[in-house]
């Protein structure tokens, strides 16, 4: 049970895993890294990688329109 001072951001959860899965993580954690930091990386990368992803595919597929960032930042 938290005490007040505890916020939605600092209460722990409980994720089940299977064994190899908790090995792989283990395997990947860094010395004095907790899970919580590890999986923060892992959560960071991930998105990179979306990002970069959905970049290089509209690289590939899309098509660029010049645009003028005056124009867009003027107030209306």
């Amino acid at each position: 049970m938290c005490m007040s001072s505890c916020t939605s951001e600092s209460r722990i959860k409980r994720i089940p895993v299977k064994e190899p899965t908790w090995r792989s993580l283990h395997d990947l954690k860094e010395a004095g890294q907790s899970f919580d930091e590890l999986i923060a990386v892992m959560i960071q990368r991930e998105r990179d990688y979306r990002d970069w992803k959905m970049i290089t595919e509209i690289d590939t597929n899309g098509e660029f329109v010049a645009f003028d960032p005056e124009e867009i930042m003027q107030d209306d």
